[in-house]
C-alpha cells in the first residue's frame, strides 16, 4: 500500500485529473477552443494513468510519454507481479485487462502535449488553435474519460483488495 505522503500525492493527481477533465469539457463544449481541450485532455490522461501506476506501485519515469524502454520496465513490472492477472480477479474493475491500453493511451497523448500547449514552434510554423479540430478534442475526451473511469475505480477499491493486488 501507499504510504501516506504517497496516497497525498496520488489523491492530488486524481482531483487533478478530475478538474481537467472537466477543463477539456467546457473547452470542447465551447466549440472553437480545441487545443485547450486537447491539452486538458493529455493532462487528465497522464495523471490518471501515472496515479493508476503509483496505486500498484508500479515504477516509471516522471516524463510526459515512455520510450520503449521505459514501457519495457513498467511491463515488465506488471508480467513478474502477475497483475494483470490479480485485476481480473476483481470483478468490478470493468477496465482490469485494459491496463496496456491506459499505458497506450498515455504515451499516444504524451506526443501532443507541446503542440497542444506551444503550437508548432519550429520556424513558428502555427499556433496551437490551428492544429487541432473538434474530432481530435472529442476523442481527447472519450479518453481522459476511459483514464479517470479506471483511477476512479481503483481509487475506491476496498484497502485489503488493494493489498492483495499489489502484494509482490
Amino acid at each position: 500500500m501507499a504510504e501516506n505522503g504517497d496516497r497525498r500525492i496520488i489523491e492530488g493527481w486524481i482531483d487533478k485529473a478530475r478538474n481537467q477533465l472537466q477543463s477539456a469539457k467546457q473547452h470542447l463544449e465551447s466549440r472553437v477552443r480545441w487545443s485547450e481541450s486537447v491539452e486538458a485532455s493529455q493532462e487528465s490522461v497522464e495523471l490518471s494513468v501515472k496515479a493508476i501506476l503509483s496505486l500498484l506501485q508500479i515504477e516509471f519515469p516522471l516524463t510526459h510519454g515512455w520510450n520503449n524502454e521505459a514501457l519495457a520496465r513498467i511491463a515488465d513490472q506488471i508480467q513478474k507481479r502477475q497483475l494483470l492477472l490479480k485485476l481480473r480477479g476483481q470483478n468490478n474493475l470493468y477496465w482490469a485487462a485494459r491496463l496496456p491500453r491506459l499505458l497506450l493511451l498515455t504515451n499516444f497523448w504524451a506526443q501532443f502535449y507541446l503542440p497542444a500547449k506551444y503550437g508548432m514552434e519550429a520556424g513558428r510554423l502555427a499556433p496551437p488553435q490551428d492544429l487541432f479540430e473538434e474530432d481530435e478534442a472529442k476523442l481527447a475526451v472519450q479518453h481522459a474519460e476511459e483514464c479517470y473511469r479506471a483511477v476512479s475505480e481503483l481509487r475506491y477499491l476496498d484497502e485489503n483488495k488493494l493489498a492483495a493486488i499489489v502484494r509482490k
